[in-house]
């Protein structure tokens, strides 16, 4: 509650600032608009600057607001030109501080020229004599164009007296709901517990096995009758339970009774029936005696035939250890010649890869006497060209007499050349020919050549498939004749098992015909306990 209140006064207070920072903001504003008004005026042409200025100081000197509030005016450079005290105008006034030491001026300067911003400052509030200094809040705002700080203030001390009359007055309404919830609180708190004090002491009879007690509050609808309603269910449990037990030993005696007759029938049925179990048994250890003879015999019988069984497995056993033996010899000779062959194969794929290209380079050279011919063929046909142009030339210098004699001379060196130049052409064109067949010839023995070593890789990989059949079946034959020696030792040792259980047996058969002696024995024993046992069963 407390809380609740003092965040009341905080939201007041901050309402109470947003207001008046906002009409501080409004009140600057609207001279900063006169101010520029003049100002347009002077840019029209209308009035001349320092006229202008004049005048809008005078009009801000008397404008008014508030309670009596006034407007402030000063340079950037801190001279005074509006002021309510008229002897400040026309004075520096940047170094002047409040009676805190806060430069009151370069504060309201500073805070336009940040574009517009608030200060506070200490000024004397009151009459003459009896001044004391109050808080002021400021806000300023710039007319840049002339380089003018436009402020105006007002008194926040007030703000404090009124947040204080709230604080009192929602401090004393939040005392008077608690003290009234706790005035509640207190009438609610007598009213649960006077309640569970008498359940309580209910409960405590109960627990004394005092079922005869009354329980109160069971028509009441708030949680205390839920309490007394249990409780009222927990008295009718106990009161079942006690019925309970009184039953169970009712139950309990009869029981007992029933259980000495049943005793009594269970004797002189036992009675009845022992005599004919005790000559049975006597009865069966005489047969016991003679089985155990015949036992005895056979198992001598079956451990003569379990020792020449173990002969023969162990025979077995030495023979297919030697087929084993000729098994892994066979897989390895087949893995070595799997691994020649897989070789083979990788040579042959080897050489084939040769072969081919092999056979792109003699196709590249083919192609380069095609072309060689090609330009050889040009070179024929330029001297031929050749040799027409030097006979006609031969022909003019004829012509010319003895001016072109030199002509002539030249020109048959030229008709000369071009005869060399032709002939060397057809020799060299004989050659490529020579060349291009013999390279045709080439191209095929090559192509042959990768066409057996292709043959010779499918071979290789057949034998190599082949092989791999082979060394798996060779590796299925060890398996069989490795699982076949395994299965010999199993049988050679269950014929030692055998051989063992055999004597076992032996033993064994003697043992029941000792223990034939002694159940005939017993059985003259059981007779007499039998004899005592119906004795206290009858007696009790």
């Amino acid at each position: 509650m407390l809380a609740i209140s003092g965040a009341q006064v905080w939201s007041l207070r901050q309402s109470i600032y947003a207001e008046r920072e906002q009409k501080l903001h409004d009140m600057v504003g609207s001279v900063v608009k006169l101010i520029k008004a003049y100002d347009d005026e002077v840019k029209a042409g209308k009035v001349p600057l320092d006229q202008a200025q004049q005048e809008v100081k005078k009009a801000i000197r008397g404008m008014r607001w508030g309670e009596g509030d006034y407007y402030g005016v000063y340079q950037f450079d801190g001279l005074t030109l509006v002021h309510a005290n008229p002897k400040n105008e026309g004075v520096n006034r940047m170094g002047f501080k409040d009676p805190q030491g806060t430069p009151v001026v370069a504060n309201i300067i500073a805070a336009a020229q940040k574009g517009g911003d608030l200060t506070t400052y200490m000024v004397p509030r009151g009459t003459a004599g009896a001044e004391i200094p109050a808080l002021k809040l400021a806000y300023a705002a710039p007319y840049d164009p002339w380089k003018w700080a436009v402020m105006a203030g007002v008194y926040i001390d007030d703000i404090n007296a009124v947040l204080w009359r709230q604080a009192l007055w929602t401090g004393g309404s939040a005392l008077l709901v608690l003290l009234v919830a706790g005035a509640f609180t207190v009438m609610i708190a007598r009213s649960i517990t006077r309640p569970l004090g008498d359940l309580c002491g209910t409960m405590d009879r109960l627990v004394a096995d005092d079922l005869s007690v009354a329980i109160q509050y069971t028509r009441d609808r708030s949680e205390i009758g839920r309490i007394a309603r249990a409780l009222a269910q927990f008295r009718e449990h106990m009161q079942a339970a006690a019925s309970l037990r009184a039953e169970q030993e009712r139950s309990k005696t009869e029981a007992a009774a029933r259980q000495r007759q049943a005793l009594t029938s269970v004797a002189d049925t036992f009675q009845s029936s022992v005599g004919g179990v005790v000559v049975t048994v006597t009865t069966a250890s005489t047969d016991l005696e003679r089985l155990a003879g015949t036992l005895a015999t056979a198992a001598d019988q079956a451990l003569t035939q379990a020792h020449a069984a173990s002969s023969a497995a162990e025979e077995a056993s030495t023979n297919v250890n030697t087929v084993a033996a000729a098994s892994e010899e066979l897989s390895a000779s087949i893995s070595e010649i799997s691994s020649q062959v897989v070789r083979s194969a990788k040579i042959a794929g080897e050489a084939l890869t040769v072969v081919r290209e092999t056979d792109e380079v003699v196709e590249g050279l083919d192609g380069d006497a095609r072309r060689i011919g090609e330009v050889l063929t040009l070179i024929q046909t330029i001297a031929a060209q050749t040799n027409l142009l030097a006979l006609n030339a031969t022909i003019e210098a004829a012509r010319a007499g003895d001016a072109g004699k030199g002509f002539a001379v030249v020109a048959n060196e030229v008709k000369g050349l071009a005869n060399q130049t032709a002939k060397a052409t057809e020799e060299i064109a004989a050659q490529i020919t020579t060349i291009q067949s013999r390279s045709s010839q080439t191209v095929t023995a090559i192509r042959r050549i990768g066409t057996t070593i292709a043959d010779v890789n499918e071979l290789t990989v057949t034998i190599a498939s082949a092989v791999e059949e082979q060394s798996a079946a060779t590796q299925e034959i060890a398996r069989n004749v490795q699982q076949a020696a395994q299965g010999i030792g199993e049988v050679a040792g269950s014929l030692g098992d055998l051989t063992g259980a055999s004597r076992a047996v032996g033993d064994a058969a003697q043992g029941v015909t000792g223990l034939a002696e002694r159940l005939s024995s017993q059985s003259a024993v059981l007779d007499r306990e039998a004899s005592g046992f119906l004795r206290t069963v009858r007696a009790g």
